[in-house]
């Protein structure tokens, strides 16, 4: 009998001492777009909602890695689903010729509630 509360103990703590983190799991999303400007090539001065863009997400506040990525529809839009509450980063990348690596990311940060849905507008990005 012991070794059952015991054990039964165990269980409830596990489950109720979890906090939920950013993440997947919830029922929101954040959605936006990618909006290019080239300054080279043919089309250069052009400016267009770009396809099939990489656009990266970061769940909470780390710096280290992001945690998802996708590429923009044919319109230039994104979406990430199902997120938890919680703060999210979402980033693309542009031409940066000032960068050692010729590019740098371009940031938009969103707050999610409960069941939300936040658009973050339009990531400008240069090529």
């Amino acid at each position: 009998m012991k070794r059952y509360f015991l054990f039964s103990t165990i269980i409830a703590f596990t489950l109720f001492s979890c906090s939920k983190e950013e993440g997947e799991g919830g029922k929101s999303s954040i959605k936006g777009k990618v909006h290019l400007t080239d300054l080279t090539g043919w089309n250069a001065g052009d400016d267009y909602d770009v396809p099939d863009y990489d656009v990266y997400i970061i769940y909470g506040d780390k710096d280290d890695v992001y945690d998802d990525d996708m590429k923009t529809n044919f319109d230039g839009t994104f979406e990430f689903k199902n997120l938890r509450k919680g703060s999210y980063r979402i980033f693309a990348y542009t031409t940066d010729l000032t960068t050692p690596s010729g590019i740098s990311p371009v940031f938009k940060s969103a707050e999610l509630g409960g069941n939300d849905q936040v658009d973050v507008g339009t990531i400008e990005v240069e090529k």
